[in-house]
């Protein structure tokens, strides 16, 4: 299937998303989509998937113009989407999430799930993808649920499949499993669109690369006439930040530390895990997903009580002790989940950055907000973290993902509380935005602040981490100097799932 978005426009009030865009999308082609937070990726394929309705501009499949009154309509024209946060309800099996609202319907008005299951394995055996079906999701890594997400497209036979930053919480393993389907799908003749910010991906395996900037293309053609500087370069509009480089810093007193603690698992245990973090010190956590990683971050930040063991901050055991108490004495949190935990998307951007400060006087008189002064602060997070939003009056939900994980930790960094934790920090941020943060967790370090790091990303933890603790099954498998760090020596420590989603890469 040909497609072909003509001159489009889309406007959220006085923010221009995207500006004029023409595109081509090509049957039997992998096409990468790049840029900076808020360039207009996500944009423009949510207005062809019919997700956003535009100011102007027209789409057409095979010549044929096509307007959609709702995603309904480009799911029923062969288009299919996989969004950055995953649309699957937690409480149905894996094959109810896959015929949800596009049910067989059997005899007497059943469901027909043995259909369902035939359509499935045929699909699946094709493109080599391994799932239970019968699994409830709440179950499943994200990489499962990934896997689960490109099953519902396929069941709805898609001939032009969008994914949305679809790498952004897989391990190497998982990335290099979701890249041999897309091949597949790739030799079956269908269309695939990457919005990514993973350019050494983009290199892998894009045929063509378009490159978006404040809501315009810049560039689009071949990967080969063209080179990873170059496409970096057309992100940011200029030449590429210096490599980062991590000093030896002294370390401090003891600012977190874990005594056999253990929290309760997805059916399992986490722990006992014991280990401190130092003033003035990075302490990486890195794992494949699903190996007690949040469990243990929600137990330190109270989000998730711990069945035994003791957490102690700055001297004090915290334990029995709400969020907000912890965040109070001294504890800062940027969640993974910036959709769920970290934002409020119904509120301000201003009313997002001002939340849970400590200086609650230079923001509010009695019960009374000074929204000004509110607004002072949100501005000078926008400016600083280069946040791409109409201003600190527009609600959080209007942002793209990763200016909305840029607000949350900046929100975090600006409170400079003795503890930060940080939960994958840069997913879905762009390269600027991700040179940026790490210097901030750098500083944050330097000026004697302890900071955990858990993140999927191993060259994130190379980078920052003074001393990186790998886990495995619940447990710290190892631990690792930062200066002597590389990629085979930790993923020595790590362990896949023992049942994988997809099928073994050759």
């Amino acid at each position: 299937m040909h497609v072909a978005l003509s001159d489009i426009t889309v406007r959220f009030g006085a923010l221009t998303a995207v500006d004029g865009v023409s595109l081509a999308i090509a049957p039997g082609e992998i096409h990468a989509v790049v840029g900076e937070n808020g360039a207009g990726k996500s944009t423009l394929m949510n207005v062809l998937f019919g997700l956003v309705r535009p100011a102007s501009g027209m789409i057409s499949l095979d010549g044929v113009e096509r307007r959609w009154a709702s995603p309904h309509d480009a799911i029923r024209h062969g288009l299919g989407m996989v969004h950055q946060h995953f649309m699957l309800q937690e409480a149905m099996t894996v094959l109810e999430n896959i015929v949800l609202c596009a049910e067989p319907i059997g005899a007497f008005g059943f469901i027909d799930f043995n259909e369902a299951r035939q359509r499935l394995a045929k699909g699946a055996e094709q493109h080599g993808i391994l799932v239970d079906l019968d699994t409830e999701v709440s179950q499943l890594s994200v990489g499962e649920r990934q896997v689960v997400e490109i099953l519902k497209v396929l069941y709805r036979d898609a001939q032009v499949l969008i994914l949305d930053e679809p790498t952004a919480v897989l391990t190497p393993r998982e990335k290099d499993q979701l890249f041999a389907i897309l091949r597949s799908f790739r030799s079956a003749g269908k269309s695939i669109v990457l919005i990514t910010h993973k350019l050494d991906e983009v290199m892998e395996i894009a045929g063509r690369v378009s490159v978006m900037r404040g809501g315009r293309l810049v560039r689009s053609g071949p990967l080969s006439e063209t080179s990873k500087e170059e496409i970096a370069r057309g992100i940011i509009g200029g030449e590429l930040p210096p490599v980062r480089q991590r000093k030896a810093h002294p370390v401090g007193d003891v600012v977190l530390s874990v005594e056999a603690l253990t929290v309760p698992g997805r059916g399992t245990t986490v722990g006992p895990l014991s280990f401190s973090v130092r003033a003035g010190e990075i302490v990486g956590i890195a794992g494949v997903s699903g190996n007690g990683q949040a469990e243990l971050i929600q137990a330190l930040t109270g989000l998730k009580r711990q069945q035994s063991g003791a957490i102690v901050l700055g001297g004090k055991r915290i334990e029995t002790l709400d969020v907000d108490d912890r965040r109070r004495l001294g504890m800062s949190y940027i969640p993974e989940d910036r959709q769920r935990v970290g934002l409020a998307l119904g509120a301000t951007v201003s009313e997002n950055a001002n939340a849970g400060r400590d200086d609650r006087s230079a923001f509010a008189t009695g019960p009374f907000l000074k929204r000004s002064a509110m607004g002072r602060f949100a501005r000078s997070l926008i400016d600083s973290y280069r946040i791409r939003v109409a201003g600190p009056s527009a609600r959080a939900s209007t942002m793209s993902g990763g200016n909305k994980q840029k607000l949350v930790v900046g929100r975090e960094l600006a409170r400079k509380t003795p503890l930060v934790i940080a939960e994958n920090p840069t997913w879905g941020v762009d390269i600027g935005a991700i040179d940026f943060i790490h210097g901030e967790l750098m500083r944050m370090r330097d000026e004697g602040h302890a900071v955990l790091v858990v993140s999927t990303e191993l060259d994130e933890i190379i980078a920052l981490a003074d001393r990186i603790l790998v886990m495995y099954s619940g447990t710290i498998a190892g631990e690792v100097s930062g200066g002597e760090a590389d990629r085979d020596l930790i993923g020595n420590l790590m362990t896949s799932r023992t049942h994988a989603a997809f099928a073994e890469v050759a």
